[in-house]
C-alpha cells in the first residue's frame, strides 16, 4: 500500500533543475501551504505555514521545470520526511503529479508572455481593442500600438 497525499501551496522560489550523479534529471520544487480559519469567536486566524521541498522526476521533472515562482500548484506527494526549517514545520516529499491551481489564477501552460497595460491591438476590420482582452490571441507583436 502506498501513502499519497494531496497539497495545495504556492512556489517560493523558481523550479531548481539538477542531474544526479548517474545523469537523470530532476526539478526540486519549494511550496509554501498556509491555511486561514475562523476561530470559535469568528475571527480569522492564520495557522502556522508549512513548507515543502518536492521532487520531480523523470518526465515531470522536464515539465514542471516551465512553473514560476509565486505559482499556486496542487501537488500528490509520496515519501514524506517531516523537517524543521527554522520554526516552521516542513516536509521533503517525491511528487507522482503536479497541477497548476485554478483556484486564485488562470491556468498556463510553459512560460507565460506578459503585456505592458495599454498595449492595443488594430483588427484586421481596423478595431482597436486592449491586448489583455485576447492575450491568447495576440501574439504579433508587430499589431500592437503603445500609447
Amino acid at each position: 500500500m502506498q501513502f499519497v497525499a494531496i497539497i495545495e501551496g504556492t512556489l517560493t522560489t523558481s523550479p531548481v533543475t539538477d542531474k544526479t550523479r548517474d545523469g537523470r534529471e530532476f526539478v526540486q520544487l519549494s511550496i509554501v501551504h498556509r491555511v486561514t480559519y475562523r476561530d470559535t469567536s469568528g475571527k480569522q486566524v492564520n495557522a502556522q505555514p508549512m513548507s515543502f521541498d518536492i521532487l520531480c522526476w523523470g518526465d515531470l521533472a522536464s515539465r514542471a521545470r516551465n512553473l514560476h515562482r509565486g505559482d499556486t500548484i496542487i501537488a500528490d506527494l509520496t515519501r514524506l520526511l517531516p523537517y524543521d526549517n527554522n520554526g516552521i514545520l516542513g516536509m521533503k516529499a517525491y511528487a507522482r503529479n503536479v497541477s497548476v491551481s485554478m483556484r486564485y489564477a488562470e491556468a498556463h501552460a510553459g512560460p507565460q508572455v506578459r503585456q505592458r497595460r495599454g498595449d492595443l491591438v488594430t483588427t484586421a476590420h481596423g478595431e482597436t481593442v486592449t491586448a489583455d482582452a485576447y492575450p491568447e490571441i495576440v501574439t504579433d507583436r508587430e499589431l500592437i500600438q503603445h500609447r
